[in-house]
């Protein structure tokens, strides 16, 4: 199982994948290698160079799903056989997510499968019913918009400033590496842990773990939970929470210490706290880099106004439609229903693809649905949707959200930006650069 945890780990830092289609996607493939150059030399700004990037972080992470899903996303929903339904459309989607009475997230073959063994059974993410319901009423104000200021304050506004400040003064700036920064650091304000003694290198520890128990989740969806995992999956937990007992126990207002004073038991906080750290620690670091690329690609990175929160959450509702950095959300049938003319059954798995609802041919008559569409607003089956919707809608999305702000807001203050080298990450989970450095242009 070490073994296992170095390669998920190994493959985060982009070494040398040994699959015959990961290959084929371009670690070692002279094809792609060269037009990866030439769409940065050669092509100029705009929808090319911008899909091209795109192609190549999905070919990287995950060639035969990237092809697949380009194969049948035009079909609305997709049968799989015993692995469960594909669904493609915003609509069937969009239903499914709103009824948390006959789709759950708990059940068989689901993420609530290894977070009940593993984190515990009030882990918000694998709870349905009133239960969830009177936690998430709860845990309102704690991840509020000011709630959100506070946390990102604590945790990104000191990076990304040293990232403006390093951009203007003609330095480089690895996006990749802050975004993992941040997440760790992120982790240690959630959990009101002790800074780590050696800065940086102990934030990317966490991260690193947050990362390899993300991915554990994904396999046990995939092929079920064995034993050895499930105690890895413990280890990781107890790792990633280390020092959530000094900011339960704290006098401040550290989130484990608020959620005590509403009431939950130290386990129960804990567990509430990894599992939102988990569903952020692969949608920040893979999205964030990705949605920068999608904006200076495009020629539209000029077009954000720094100081107009409108302007940034514009660029930002934007992007994420089209990089969707979590893959797909998964729910369990529970009785037989019917959605949108579509028959699901009792114990039926059911993937609800973002990266196709997003992209649903329908909705866009009169356009292309893989261009940006900076400030057009979106139809309505579409909105937020890679937060979610209905009652687990992300309770993490206004930190989120705010951590975009801030990082979009500082990088575009430092001016017009060129990326000077980029690398996408080979044999990851997310779709993601493992390298993407950008300069400001001087005038």
């Amino acid at each position: 199982m070490a073994r296992a945890g170095a390669r998920t780990a190994a493959a985060g830092r982009t070494n040398p994948p040994r699959d015959r289609f990961a290959r084929l996607a371009g670690w070692r493939h002279p094809v792609l290698r060269v037009g990866d150059l030439a769409v940065d030399r050669w092509a100029p700004v705009g929808r090319l160079r911008s899909a091209w990037w795109e192609s190549r972080v999905w070919l990287a992470a995950s060639g035969p799903m990237f092809l697949a899903l380009r194969a049948v996303g035009r079909r609305p929903v997709v049968p799989l056989g015993r692995f469960g339904t594909l669904v493609n459309d915003a609509r069937v989607g969009r239903q499914i997510l709103v009824d948390a009475t006959r789709f759950r997230t708990v059940g068989p073959g689901t993420h609530g499968e290894l977070l009940d063994r593993a984190v515990g059974p009030r882990a918000l993410l694998n709870m349905d019913g009133p239960e969830h319901e009177t936690m998430r009423r709860a845990l309102h104000d704690l991840f509020g918009p000011k709630a959100s200021r506070e946390i990102v304050g604590a945790a990104a506004a000191g990076p990304i400033a040293a990232a403006e400040a390093t951009l203007a003064a003609g330095g480089e700036v690895d996006l990749v590496r802050l975004l993992r920064v941040i997440t760790g650091r992120t982790s240690y304000a959630l959990l009101g842990a002790p800074e780590p003694a050696d800065g940086d290198a102990g934030y990317l520890r966490a991260y690193r773990l947050g990362e390899e128990l993300v991915a554990m989740t994904v396999r046990a969806v995939r092929r079920g939970i064995r034993p050895a995992e499930l105690e890895r999956a413990r280890v990781l937990v107890d790792g990633l929470a280390a020092g959530s007992r000094a900011g339960w126990e704290a006098d401040g207002d550290s989130t484990m210490a608020r959620l005590r004073d509403l009431g939950l038991s130290f386990e129960e906080a804990r567990a509430l706290i990894v599992v939102i750290i988990l569903a952020g620690t692969e949608t920040l670091t893979s999205g964030a880099p990705r949605a920068v690329a999608v904006l200076l690609d495009n020629g539209a990175w000029s077009t954000i106004d720094p100081y107009d929160g409108a302007s940034l959450d514009a660029a930002i509702e934007a992007t994420l439609r089209l990089v969707t950095p979590s893959q797909f959300i998964l729910r369990s049938c529970v009785e037989p229903v019917e959605v949108g003319g579509h028959r699901f059954e009792p114990g039926e798995r059911v993937f609800l693809s973002l990266h196709t609802m997003t992209r649903t041919p329908s909705l866009y008559p009169h356009g292309d649905p893989e261009a940006l569409r900076l400030g057009e607003p979106l139809p309505r089956e579409i909105r937020h949707l890679w937060f979610g919707a209905g009652p687990h809608f992300c309770i993490g999305s206004q930190v989120a959200r705010e951590e975009l702000r801030t990082l979009f807001g500082a990088l575009r203050r430092a001016g017009e930006l060129r990326i000077v080298r980029r690398r996408a990450a080979s044999g990851v989970l997310f779709p993601a650069y493992a390298e993407l450095v950008v300069r400001a242009v001087r005038p």
